[in-house]
């Protein structure tokens, strides 16, 4: 099945085209989509002078907003042109974020990507026993971005770092999260049956001691009516027979607290394996 490959590049073609064309030789007939973060500009050029956004007429900030995204799509627009020297037809993607880092994280998390290719550190930070990520924005990326993407970091056309996708640990996840669902479920429908055979059983039992006391009743009210002073023993009798209480069901609630518990645990861990949303919005 062919696979879309992510580059990710920056505004400056020429210190990003090494790694480009790196990700373009080892695409192995894959898609390849070029990926560039948007910064949108917090200060805005008013006659010579920059002021904050917050400050400027909002006709001016969209106006000089929409013409920065209109560069940001040409530098796009020449990535596309040296993959097509190469034969390469390919895709582009603009992300609008503050940060880059939390930009890439997202793209990643809500197109699902597979695959990755992204600067390790400058180029002018290249040597051969290299061997770490160096940058602030590629550690970051490593380490908050959806455990099922395999992310190669290039420098200078070389490859440094390759962050392997961990799909056997997240089906591993899913499936104890589905199993443990399952397990409540059940769970909940044996103590649901329980409960109700209790209430049929102390209906019945108050239903016996009540037909009980009637013949009880009737039983004393003839005798009295003999002159015997027998009703007395026998109606104490079938009294303390009828008295106790029915019988004790075991506690069902320990069992299905710890199975929440457990439960509640296993989403925390597929959370954070899955994804680190929070860091991006």
């Amino acid at each position: 099945m062919e696979e879309v490959i992510y580059v990710a590049v920056g505004r400056e073609t020429a210190k990003n085209k090494s790694n480009l064309t790196w990700a373009i030789d080892n695409s192995q007939g894959n898609k390849i989509c070029i990926v560039l973060v948007h910064q949108p500009p917090h200060m805005i050029p008013v006659l010579g002078t920059r002021f904050d956004a917050a400050t400027v007429d909002e006709e001016l900030v969209i106006a000089y907003r929409e013409k920065q995204k209109a560069k940001t799509d040409k530098i796009l627009d020449e990535y596309l042109r040296i993959c097509l020297k190469k034969g390469v037809h390919a895709e582009k993607l603009c992300v609008e974020m503050d940060s880059i880092e939390k930009g890439i994280v997202r793209m990643i998390h809500e197109n699902k990507v597979r695959k990755l290719i992204m600067g390790a550190t400058a180029d002018k930070h290249y040597s051969t026993k290299m061997e770490e990520l160096r940058s602030r924005k590629a550690i970051f990326v490593c380490q908050h971005a959806s455990p099922t993407c395999c992310i190669r970091f290039i420098c200078k056309g070389h490859l440094i770092h390759t962050r392997k996708g961990r799909m056997d640990e997240v089906r591993a996840l899913s499936a104890l999260l589905s199993d443990f669902q399952r397990l409540v479920s059940s769970r909940s429908s044996s103590n649901s049956d329980m409960l109700s055979g209790s209430s049929k059983v102390k209906s019945g039992v108050e239903e016996e001691e009540g037909t009980s006391r009637t013949s009880s009743s009737r039983s004393v009210g003839t005798l009295s009516y003999s002159g015997g002073s027998e009703a007395s023993p026998s109606v104490t009798e079938d009294k303390s027979n009828h008295s106790s209480p029915p019988p004790s069901l075991p506690c069902t609630g320990m069992g299905l607290g710890m199975i929440s518990i457990l439960i509640h645990s296993t989403k925390l861990w597929h959370k954070r394996a899955i994804q680190n949303h929070k860091l991006c919005e």
